[in-house]
């Protein structure tokens, strides 16, 4: 789904992606994993578009990404954030409905669609009609994963989807969101700090320290075979049971 060529990202002097090849594979669940900084998010906003590398390529489902095709590219990209990034303003139904509203459906056709998305991710009906700051937590995030359901994806990326949740809101939210990915084949690439997180979702786990991929593959692997000191400092830190 993605292929990745020597990708870096800087921040002034501050070197935070180091030059990575790496390719996330159609079907599979990816997650992101490691501390505040280590450029797991960086990477992320780099697919989605938002943010430009300054050295290597992109190819996404074959596509070589660049600043004339990015936007058609991103209508294929769904993208959650943390709290939903809902706009204040609009009620859910306008939230969800927004880009496809811009780029023309009929009124009937993203009504319907709405629907469907309310029963997939089972946000209440009744939410639908009410604006961000009426909603509960867990309610404005199944609204922002509704909004990257919209246009009907290929891929599904995820920036720390229920770090400010409450645990039980949170576990809510992870069971239903899981359900999603297995009904839905979504190819999708999440981050977390998270580790049981990531035992949760991913089929394959990257492990991101300063700006590089230090290890990946199944989390049981990484917790058998860590690769560095750090690997299984980090997995030893979150208590993580190996049987």
């Amino acid at each position: 789904m993605f292929s990745l060529t020597n990708v870096s990202k800087s921040f002034g002097t501050l070197q935070v992606l180091k030059p990575t090849t790496v390719q996330f594979h159609t079907g599979e669940s990816t997650v992101l994993i490691g501390p505040s900084g280590c450029g797991k998010s960086t990477l992320l906003r780099i697919l989605v578009g938002l943010i430009d590398a300054d050295s290597g390529t992109i190819e996404f489902d074959g596509i070589t990404i660049s600043a004339k095709n990015i936007q058609q590219l991103r209508q294929r990209m769904g993208y959650v954030i943390q709290d939903g990034g809902l706009f204040p303003h609009l009620t859910a139904r306008a939230n969800v409905g927004l880009l496809a509203t811009h780029l023309g459906w009929e009124t009937n056709r993203v009504r319907t669609r709405v629907d469907e998305l309310a029963d997939l991710t089972r946000l209440p009906k009744a939410a639908l009609d009410r604006y961000p700051a009426q909603m509960s937590g867990g309610q404005r995030q199944r609204v922002g994963i509704m909004r990257a359901l919209m246009l009907d994806p290929a891929v599904i990326l995820l920036d720390e989807p229920m770090g400010a949740l409450d645990p039980l809101v949170r576990f809510d939210l992870q069971e239903d969101l899981r359900k999603i990915f297995r009904t839905l084949g979504k190819t999708s690439i999440m981050v977390t700090h998270d580790m049981g997180e990531a035992a949760f979702f991913g089929d394959r786990v990257m492990m991101l320290s300063e700006g590089e991929i230090v290890q990946e593959g199944r989390l049981e692997e990484l917790i058998s075979q860590p690769s560095n000191e750090y690997v299984a400092k980090f997995i030893n830190a979150q208590r993580i049971p190996t049987a």
